[in-house]
């Protein structure tokens, strides 16, 4: 572990929660950045600001240089937009989304190794660009004015140093910012002249030279930042020294670690001058410049290489910063979760009004408790009338506990302003996104199995559906295609769809590639509706995409979707109408923790079906019963339906053996409608889901049980599954 992470379990965690707190302000703001693109608002930008503000402060308490770093030129950046000196524009929003994804890769590695060093390629590349941008060398509008490098006074009369650009922009140095900068300066050097020390002592070590590179390193960017020339130009000579050693190429002789304690001294001496208001100009520099090239000139000579070609070509990073505007980082897939997400998935944020309510009917639980104790054997009528207020308080903290678990879609939402800003550039087209419903509320496991199928489904509007600007105005629309999300309650499911007005499903095209991938017969199909049809696109493999795209077209995807859904028992349903577009609907039950169920008996056993699933329960009358493909069905109000019997599957032996004997529960799972054959109908029950131990392995059917209050266990029906096992 480096010195900056701590060697403590206690430093581990306070790292780790400002690692979780730093990721979920990143994941709030992502957003807000790119609606800045089309609404600019300067209290959006305010709240910008003061993120980066925060994670920064925090990453300079806890030693984190790389982050603080990054933060502090994006902060800077953020500011000149506060003050009215720079316009956002698109080629600032390009910069910011780079730091963010560059600052959630930092962010994992503090949190697995508590340490953030290793970004420093990419943080040079990321603040040059910003510092470019501030400065003016990119072209941005700016506010002009020139004041040269040196001490004057701010409006408040305190004095401050001016950076003066190329373009002539002022951008104050503070007190602050110079104090801060002497200290990280001056605890670098101790730790340089220490290793330098045990180098001269004990010769090459690896490690030690490692981190010596680093700490210069740092210093370095830090010169620049605020404008040491001379600093910056010596620092960077002795980086260059330091990466030959550290690569063997140049060794840590008495001779050279003399010379770079030598520099080091006059660098240290500077910079105490600096925060004495002094000057930051280093006499006689070049002779420094010099001794350090000796040092790589001698030690390379053989290479032919000179020393100041080898000190320019040394600067960190694998391009040179005016070709790598911005870095590039790759999404993760949906199944790559990072510890850090993994971490929030495990965190939830509560409203104290919920938190306080618990409190209050706990309380009121025991003081009921203690009523029905005392007076259980005195008074039959208290004791009833206990009980039932014991019974109400237990109702009610059910719900509110359930609540606490609820959290809103808005957070998920707004995950997919930045995916369809980035989709939409990838793919040329002019994409209009738009959320409905974002406070409508889930189950907090519920919204993290739908996060993923969210993203396939809005990658696919944006590939699949919603036609180039070009083929748009060619049909008579507007160039802008809309993609629109909504989230609704209705009854005890919340219904999310999305809606774009592209060219819509191809039904002719798909039942082609459902034909040649053989999933269904050609005259079969004819007769199919176009629901049924639209379906096949959640076959795994599926495509009608003519070629591939680094966003979709291998088929992979639309499947998945499916079964996460299927997974929070839920479904999809497909409405598309051509060249006007397709809505895709998710509908989603409220929350997997608890269910209103049908106590359903067969033989001795117990099973419970969710009640959203069940249509009827019937008697069955002999005459109504028939054979059909081998298959037992049974005619209710003109409609064969589909016969099942329970206890063949899971191998019990049943009370009756007779269809018209026994119960038949009419279930239907999309658009799929099957009786189920049982003895007996306990009555309705909510009940707590629990999950079945693993050594008991996938039972077909059952997607986990519930505890009666006699103390036995009912296995609770997972209809879909059930439908695929018993078809």
């Amino acid at each position: 572990m480096s010195e900056q992470g701590g060697g403590t379990e206690d430093m581990k965690d306070i790292l780790q929660e400002f690692v979780v707190d730093s990721k979920e302000m990143l994941e709030d703001i992502e957003p807000i950045l790119v609606e800045l693109e089309s609404d600019y608002d300067e209290e959006k930008i305010n709240k910008i600001f003061r993120c980066f503000h925060s994670i920064k402060g925090g990453a300079g308490f806890l030693n984190l240089n790389n982050i603080q770093k990054i933060t502090h030129s994006a902060e800077t950046l953020l500011d000149l937009f506060r003050k009215g000196k720079l316009v956002f524009g698109s080629e600032h929003l390009d910069i910011m989304v780079s730091v963010c994804d560059q600052m959630v890769r930092i962010l994992e590695q503090v949190y697995q190794a508590q340490t953030d060093e290793g970004f420093e390629a990419g943080n040079e590349t990321l603040c040059q660009v910003m510092d470019d941008l501030i400065s003016g060398r990119a072209a941005s509008p700016q506010k002009p004015g020139k004041v040269p490098i040196g001490d004057a006074l701010s409006e408040s009369g305190t004095a401050e140093m001016v950076l003066e650009t190329d373009d002539e922009m002022e951008i104050p140095i503070t007190d602050e910012m110079i104090s801060q900068f002497v200290q990280e300066a001056e605890s670098g050097f101790e730790k340089t002249e220490e290793v330098l020390l045990i180098l001269e002592k004990f010769g090459f070590d690896q490690q030690l030279l490692d981190n010596a590179y680093r700490l210069i390193h740092s210093f370095k960017g830090n010169c620049g930042f605020m404008n040491f020339k001379h600093l910056e130009l010596v620092s960077h000579r002795v980086e260059t020294v330091f990466d030959g050693m550290k690569n063997k190429e140049i060794p840590t002789t008495e001779e050279n670690v003399t010379v770079l304690v030598k520099v080091l001294d006059v660098i240290r001496v500077t910079v105490q001058q600096i925060g004495q208001k002094g000057s930051p100009v280093i006499e006689d520099y070049q002779q420094y410049l010099s001794m350090m090239d000796e040092i790589v000139g001698v030690s390379l000579a053989d290479k032919k290489v000179s020393p100041i070609e080898l000190s320019e070509k040394r600067v960190v990073g694998a391009q040179p910063l005016d070709r790598a505007p911005v870095v590039d980082i790759p999404a993760k897939s949906g199944e790559e979760k990072s510890s850090v997400s993994k971490q929030l998935q495990t965190d939830i944020r509560v409203n104290l009004t919920k938190v306080d309510k618990v409190i209050n009917l706990v309380g009121e639980l025991m003081i009921v408790s203690q009523m029905i104790t005392s007076n259980v054997q005195q008074d039959v009528d208290k004791s009833g009338r206990s009980s039932h207020q014991l019974n109400n308080l237990i109702t009610e903290l059910q719900d509110v506990a359930m609540s606490i678990r609820m959290i809103p879609l808005a957070g998920t939402f707004r995950k997919m302003v930045r995916l369809v800003r980035d989709l939409s550039k990838k793919s040329g087209k002019q994409v209009h996104f738009e959320t409905r419903g974002e406070d409508t509320e889930l189950d907090k496991t519920v919204v993290e199995q739908i996060s993923d199928p969210l993203v396939h489904l809005v990658r696919n509007s944006i590939d699949h559906g919603i036609e180039p600007p070009d083929e748009r105005a060619a049909a008579g629309k507007s160039k802008v295609g809309k993609l629109i999300i909504e989230a609704k309650y209705e009854g005890n499911e919340v219904w999310i769809n999305i809606i774009d007005d592209g060219r819509g499903l191809n039904r002719e095209k798909i039942l082609a590639k459902g034909i040649e991938r053989k999933l269904v017969m050609e005259e079969e199909a004819k007769d199919w509706p176009d629901e049924k049809v639209y379906k096949l696109i959640f076959e795994p493999g599926f495509s009608t995409a003519d070629k591939i795209t680094s966003v979709s077209g291998r088929g992979v995807g639309m499947d998945v979707v499916k079964r996460n859904i299927e997974k929070v028992k839920g479904h999809v349903d497909i409405r598309s109408s051509p060249g006007r577009g397709s809505t895709l609907g998710l509908r989603i039950p409220l929350t997997l923790a608890i269910i209103d169920g049908m106590l359903l008996r067969v033989g001795k056993s117990v099973y419970t079906a969710p009640l959203l699933s069940i249509r009827e329960s019937i008697q069955v009358q002999p005459e109504n019963i028939t054979i059909v493909q081998n298959r037992e069905v049974v005619m209710i109000r003109e409609q064969l339906v589909p016969v099942y019997r329970l206890h063949k599957l899971h191998n019990i032996e049943p009370q009756h053996t007779k269809l018209e004997d026994a119960i038949l529960i009419v279930l239907e799972h999309q658009d799929d409608v099957f009786g189920l054959m049982v003895d007996e109908l306990l009555g309705q029950y909510q009940t707590v889901i629990k999950g079945l131990s693993e050594y008991l392995g996938k039972i077909p059917g059952i997607s986990g049980c519930s505890i009666l209050s006699n103390g036995e266990v009912s296995l609770i029906l997972d209809v879909a599954d059930l439908r695929k096992e018993i078809a």
